[in-house]
């Protein structure tokens, strides 16, 4: 399991509502990246033709996800401040600059790689590494630095398959399909709309 992900509980599956309201119910579904800071970066409805709906809707929401991760050990006696969910979305914004870079095998953008040191470094003491290379935190702004750490360590340190985003939506995954033919999020997702497109298409 990569280092720096949490275990989240058990969830039940369904499709990802095409209008989020509210506090985002974080499910299965959004958690499809295999790699921590991948996942953060898809919290988006979509990222491509244009951007969706922002599943970080509210601090709720953001501590939702922290807590769900297991990246706020004491997640009842924390507040998510909306400055936490300002740096949030920065931070993520960040990793999609880096991970779009790595992912069309172009130089990452020195700004945008400063950006997540400086995020990693802003909070370091708000975390504690331990003996076995796990890193946890009972603050929010320490949990970001976790997030930020992952992104920096991913890449500096690709996995040989890379970084891929879904041809239909955009989010980011670590293709461990057999082959690595994965094109999709998820084929219960992505997968079954661009089927359905095409069937469509060839009976028009």
């Amino acid at each position: 399991m990569e280092r720096f992900r949490g275990r989240p509980g058990r969830a039940r599956r369904r499709t990802l509502p095409a209008v989020m309201t509210n506090s985002t119910e974080w499910l299965e579904d959004h958690f499809i990246a295999g790699n921590l800071a991948l996942d953060f970066a898809n919290t988006v409805y979509r990222r491509w033709p244009e951007i969706g709906t922002d599943l970080f809707t509210d601090t709720d929401a953001l501590a939702a996800w922290l807590t769900r991760t297991r990246l706020l050990q004491d997640a009842p006696r924390v507040s998510v401040t909306e400055g936490n969910l300002e740096e949030a979305r920065t931070l993520r914004t960040l990793l999609w600059t880096v991970f779009d870079a790595h992912r069309d095998r172009r130089t990452i953008p020195a700004d945008a790689f400063a950006g997540l040191l400086d995020i990693a470094r802003r909070s370091i003491a708000d975390v504690a590494i331990h003996a076995d290379g796990c890193i946890s935190s009972h603050d929010p702004r320490g949990a970001l630095t976790v997030v930020a750490l992952s992104g920096l360590t991913l890449v500096l340190d690709p996995p040989p398959q890379g970084v891929r985003a879904c041809d239909r939506c955009g989010w980011f995954f670590i293709d461990s399909s057999r082959g690595r033919r994965r094109r999709w999020c998820s084929m219960k997702t992505c997968g079954n709309q661009a089927k359905a497109a095409r069937y469509r298409s060839s009976h028009l």
